[in-house]
């Protein structure tokens, strides 16, 4: 094959290459702006890509959400009390319920009601400081549950003009989490005094309502940035116009 010919199948393939990054991939189910149903066509749209959130989507720069990994979180500071968690895998956020889903195109603002029956938490954990009117100190492995989660949740995007067209970037979002019941155990507490550990962890599971409302913004703050990285790395791969469409 002579020279000319190479470049020419080089160049084509190159260019089949780009264009099929370009497009839509098979798990994205596309809704049509104009559809009366749009709410119950985006629902099963999250649905459709519910085992690849799963997994991850390394394409779209995605993490794995089964278990999502948090490498530090600032549990609390302030108060009197210093808390960080470390390397926490986060088990059951994939297995989300969808409500209720309301898209306003207008203002391009969607606002989603779901449940999370069960999450699971398992990291390390470095505490110092007062919590309620408990003493905590210690370093060490965590473990912790929480049940019959709700979560309503506002997301507010707006449109970015770029080269290829108009893209959405999701600003901002309001969330209300409520947390059903939870249980806690943190290993290590006063370097290893087992009586004072136990009584400490006792302590924490017997004051659920006390314990939730002082985490709750704690929780709120970290959930809402998982989700509007997730939405942002998904929708910055892709103008408005393929996502949805007019026509």
């Amino acid at each position: 094959m002579e020279t000319r010919s190479l470049v020419f199948v080089a160049v084509s393939c190159l260019l089949f290459h780009f264009a099929e990054l370009s497009k839509i991939p098979s798990y994205i189910k596309v809704c049509k702006r104009n559809d009366p149903k749009l709410n119950d066509c985006i629902i099963n749209s999250i649905e459709t890509l519910r085992p690849y959130l799963l997994k991850g989507i390394p394409e779209l720069e995605v993490p794995s959400m089964e278990p999502l990994t948090l490498p530090e979180v600032l549990v609390a500071r302030g108060a009197g009390i210093r808390a960080v968690g470390k390397n926490i895998d986060i088990s059951g956020p994939g297995s989300f319920v969808i409500k209720k889903l309301n898209v306003d195109l207008s203002n391009y603002q969607v606002d989603i009601a779901v449940d999370l029956p069960f999450l699971t938490f398992d990291g390390e954990y470095e505490v110092s400081g007062r919590l309620l009117v408990l003493p905590l100190k210690g370093k060490g492995p965590v473990k912790a549950n929480a049940t019959n989660c709700k979560a309503d949740v506002v997301l507010r995007a707006r449109t970015v003009k770029k080269e290829a067209g108009d893209y959405l970037h999701f600003y901002n979002m309001d969330i209300d989490i409520t947390i059903g019941g939870y249980h806690v155990q943190l290993d290590n507490l006063f370097n290893g005094d087992k009586l004072l550990g136990d009584a400490t962890n006792a302590a924490l599971n017997e004051n659920p309502k006390e314990l939730i409302a002082y985490l709750k913004p704690i929780i709120e703050k970290t959930v809402g940035n998982i989700i509007l990285e997730i939405a942002n790395k998904i929708t910055q791969h892709f103008t408005l116009e393929e996502l949805l469409p007019e026509h």
